[in-house]
This record gives C-alpha cells, sequence and structure tokens, in this order.
C-alpha cells in the first residue's frame, strides 16, 4: 500500500549562492543567474567561475569583486 503523505519530494533541493559586486561599476555577479556573457549557467558559485573570468560590464578583474548583500 503506497501512501502519497510519506513520499520524498523528487524536486532536487535549491542551494543558493551569495552574489558579489564589483567595486569598479556595481554589476552584481547573481550565481542564481549566471553570466550569458561568459556562457556561465545559472547555478554556478563565484568562487567556481574561471581565474580569467572579468566584469562583463567594466572589465574589471575577479578580485574587484565583494559579496553583495541587499538591505532590502
Amino acid at each position: 500500500m503506497h501512501n502519497k503523505s510519506s513520499k520524498q519530494s523528487s524536486k532536487p533541493e535549491k542551494i543558493e549562492y551569495p552574489a558579489w559586486m564589483c567595486v569598479e561599476c556595481g554589476h552584481v555577479y547573481d550565481p542564481g543567474a549566471g553570466d550569458p556573457y561568459w556562457e556561465i549557467r545559472a547555478g554556478v558559485p563565484f568562487e567556481q567561475l574561471p581565474e580569467d573570468w572579468f566584469c562583463p560590464v567594466c572589465n574589471a578583474d575577479k578580485d574587484k569583486f565583494r559579496l553583495f548583500s541587499s538591505q532590502l
């Protein structure tokens, strides 16, 4: 006998990664969205971006990004 309420959800758990903001231009890298310019798929955390990755807006190096927290 199967009980629907005892079934575990087949939906994968959503993992949230923090966003990072460029100190030069204010561009925010959101891991949930990825980076279409660099063809980085959604879900890639900032730490896993290629070493040669740079800001798609102002070309600042990766080390010019800081953790971003929204104060909404």
